[in-house]
């Protein structure tokens, strides 16, 4: 942005700022109780002009701190109060100067940036210049890429000798088997052995023709490692069988992945490739060996609800009902999520959503409406409604989390209900589920447009608590909500099939635009994906996010488990989503008193592919 037009926005800026002054005077608000954070009882409400002002001075700061330009970020931090802008704004010039060695100016800024606040690359340079220790051998214990920021701490780490020799050189090989072949070739030079040296970098690179990114799923790759096998080190091949373990387990061949994964070195697996190990072992109904692999799990997987439940199933084919127990009730404390549902029931409990706490008042809920944190994301809210900007409404979903942020749970579900009588669907569900001791169902699992959506899903036959945990997955109730792929509405629809569906019922293509064309369409789809897929709502959910070609492609040779047929999706998106949907299902034929309230009768037998 040249000089000129910085002085003719800021000059636009003061305008309205002095018009938003003149129409509604800025009022102090009392201290609300908050957890750990504190930037919302400090903040006065702004005038919605002044919200809007600060809104399109930030998009074009950001712009200016990623183009490396350090004018305008400067004047945005130094005139617009505390928010997730100015928090996204610092974090990109923080990145910028980091990049550049700006070194005096970064500790300055650095010292302004909330802790919680803080970007993963943004610590990196902090740590490369002392504010810091430990991140450098922590984030070498990852395979993937990382920032450039955290890239080039590691290698300034392992240039200097502070990394463990193993996981760096475990890195190396990561990045070779995920195509970052430039950063894999910088780190092997920083540890002293480049690929082009003759030691131990030029066998690392080696490794390319079994775990490269082409080659991992090749069949003949497994005949190339054994082949290599004595001029490799022990490491080298445990970790490359991991990785041809986990390309047969994503390719579904669940009983080569198996094998080749028997042959892995367990301590070289990333958290990924140990979770494929145990789901080809799920996949098989291998119990015994399930139960093995996941006993040897780093802490932070065996103690996820996920493997906490499957480690239950299997004690329990062995006859050992006393340590599944135990699990069992470690999962079902764990949330209201799908493995933590499904343990309750394995105890013999069933699915609860009666409310522990009531609804907030009138006035702890007009209270916190003109709190300026808050005040803010429901401005740039109504202004994104007004004028269907979506990038718009995401920065108010950004500024709600970041007044949110650190809250005690009553302020939570006063939030969650401010946010639900403004219509702001989706951070009402954001407020209500990051509640764990204080529960409100009806905030939590919200049924706005309920006549609509029950009628459309009687109609097709199917039953409304699966579209409500499908909508609730899909959209969090946004009206007009669009997707980075042109998914539209409530329901998600793509235009494509929109004007498939609409040839074949007879509605216009046009009515995916409107609320109840968008859910006619979604419903039916739902019950055409049922019909399609063996009238299998698991199946159908799989389809309805990712196809149904790719659903039917995961069914096994003979009936499976609902539950392990979601858990061996190989899509992560779909994996979660499937879990996510039937879960809400259930809680929602609760709420609306289906007789359907178990998750593992609603999950029930995937068929057989035909």
């Amino acid at each position: 942005m040249t000089l000129q037009r910085t002085i003719n926005y800021t000059l636009s800026a003061l305008t309205i700022a002095v018009l938003a002054a003149c129409s509604s005077q800025e009022q102090p608000v009392e201290p609300i109780k908050r957890g750990d954070s504190s930037h919302l009882s400090t903040q006065v409400a702004e005038t919605p002009a002044k919200v809007l002002s600060d809104y399109n001075f930030y998009q074009s700061a950001l712009a200016a701190a990623k183009q490396n330009d350090d004018m305008l970020p400067a004047q945005f931090l130094g005139q617009t109060a505390d928010s997730a802008m100015v928090e996204n704004v610092r974090n990109e010039w923080l990145k910028s100067l980091g990049r550049r060695g700006q070194w005096q100016q970064f500790n300055q800024q650095y010292a302004k940036l909330d802790k919680a606040g803080r970007a993963q690359e943004v610590q990196c340079y902090a740590e490369s210049i002392g504010n810091g220790s430990g991140l450098a051998q922590e984030l070498v214990k990852e395979i993937g890429r990382l920032p450039q920021g955290c890239t080039r701490l590691i290698e300034n780490a392992a240039a200097s000798g502070r990394l463990n020799s193993k996981d760096a050189w475990r890195r190396v090989r990561g990045l070779i088997s995920n195509n970052q072949i430039t950063d894999a070739r910088n780190l092997a030079a920083a540890l002293g052995s480049p690929f082009d040296g003759g030691g131990q970098g030029a066998q690392e690179y080696s490794l390319i023709n079994v775990i490269g990114n082409k080659s991992k799923k090749q069949t003949s790759s497994a005949g190339q490692l054994e082949s290599m096998a004595g001029g490799l080190t022990r490491e080298q091949i445990g970790f490359a069988w991991g990785v041809l373990g986990h390309a047969q387990a994503l390719q579904q061949n669940m009983s080569t992945a198996f094998q080749y994964y028997s042959r892995a070195d367990r301590s070289q697996l990333s958290d990924e490739q140990f979770e494929w190990y145990a789901r080809s072992a799920l996949r098989l109904q291998r119990w015994n060996d399930l139960a093995d692999i996941i006993e040897s799990m780093p802490a932070n997987l065996k103690n996820s609800p996920t493997w906490q439940y499957w480690l239950a199933r299997s004690y329990t084919t062995q006859g050992n009902r006393s340590k599944a127990r135990g699990l069992y009730e470690k999962a079902a404390a764990s949330g209201r999520n799908f493995y933590a549902l499904l343990s309750t029931e394995e105890l013999g409990k069933r699915v609860s959503t009666r409310n522990n706490v009531g609804n907030a008042s009138k006035n702890e809920v007009a209270r916190l409406a003109k709190n300026g944190t808050i005040s803010r994301a429901l401005s740039l809210f109504k202004a994104s409604q007004n004028s269907g900007d979506w990038q718009m409404r995401r920065q108010a979903q950004a500024e709600w989390r970041y007044a949110t942020r650190g809250a005690n749970e009553d302020l939570l579900l006063t939030a969650a209900q401010l946010a639900f009588d403004n219509q702001f669907y989706e951070m009402a569900v954001n407020s209500a589920e990051r509640t764990d001791n204080k529960l409100n169902y009806n905030l939590r699992y919200i049924s706005p447009f309920k006549d609509m959506t029950v009628r459309r899903a009687n109609e097709v036959g199917i039953d409304p608590a699966w579209v409500y945990g499908l909508i609730r997955q899909e959209s969090r109730f946004m009206l007009g909500a669009q997707s980075s792929a042109g998914a539209q509405g409530l329901m998600q629809v793509m235009p494509a099939t929109a004007r498939d569906i609409a040839r074949k019922i007879g509605m216009s293509s046009s009515e995916l635009y409107t609320m109840d064309g968008n859910i006619r369409m979604g419903t039916w789809y739902m019950a055409d994906a049922k019909r399609r897929l063996q009238n299998n709502e698991v199946m159908a959910t799989a389809g309805y996010n990712a196809g149904p070609g790719r659903a039917r492609n995961w069914q096994a040779s003979v009936p499976l488990e609902g539950a392990i047929y979601a858990e061996t999706i190989p899509f992560n998106e779909t994996r979660d989503y499937v879990k996510k949907v039937m879960t809400n299902a259930t809680y929602y034929a609760s709420l609306f008193n289906e007789p359907q309230t178990s998750l593992k009768r609603r999950m029930g037998t995937v068929p057989g592919r035909n």
